[in-house]
């Protein structure tokens, strides 16, 4: 389910760049395995964004197997421009600044539920900065927005073969002690956890 939520929020921005959309280009658009660091320089195309899954939590039991979770994802925008910190935040004439990506993603991604079975559809929780500085090559300005998103859905917490398995199973545990080069066990203990 992860990946295909993933998978899903970036198949609907590249829709959106190759219907003409966004008024402007996107080379990198990708799920998110490390590329941004503030430390060195960004080897990715400029503008880029990438999307990533963060964590998924327990809100409630719906029943003995059925849990309501929560999954949160994030999306980073990333502008450069070679002017300064403020063009590359709200663009410029040939660029596109992270203010106007970050407001078109969270047009474009709230409230949709990609397809895919969900309890709460997307919901942007914020737009935070991560990083705005000069590169590293002292010519360039980038500008990275992180945007949470949010979205809920029903799942199975166990496999359908468990059902086989009762609780009194789960309660038990057995040991086996042997002494070297003998196959028969010398001692056999079984604790029942009540």
């Amino acid at each position: 389910m992860i990946h295909e939520l993933e998978d899903a929020m970036i198949a609907r921005i590249r829709a959106a760049l190759d219907t003409g959309i966004f008024p402007y280009k996107i080379p990198t658009l990708e799920n998110y395995s490390g590329q941004i660091d503030e430390q060195h320089q960004s080897t990715f195309k400029f503008p880029a964004i990438f999307c990533s899954f963060v964590k998924w939590q327990r809100k409630t039991s719906l029943g003995q197997r059925t849990r309501l979770i929560e999954v949160e994802l994030m999306v980073y925008v990333c502008s450069r421009n070679p002017r300064n910190g403020k063009s590359a935040r709200q663009g410029s004439a040939n660029e596109v600044g992270s203010y106007q990506m970050a407001e078109d993603v969270v047009g474009l991604l709230e409230n949709q539920r990609l397809g895919l079975p969900m309890h709460d559809p997307l919901m942007a929780m914020a737009v935070e900065t991560i990083y705005i500085a000069k590169g590293t090559d002292g010519h360039n300005a980038e500008s990275i927005l992180a945007i949470p998103f949010r979205c809920e859905f029903v799942w199975q917490a166990a496999l359908d073969d468990c059902d086989t398995v009762s609780a009194d199973d789960w309660l038990r545990t057995g040991q086996k002690y042997y002494v070297p080069d003998d196959d028969t066990p010398e001692i056999t203990a079984e604790i029942n956890h009540e």
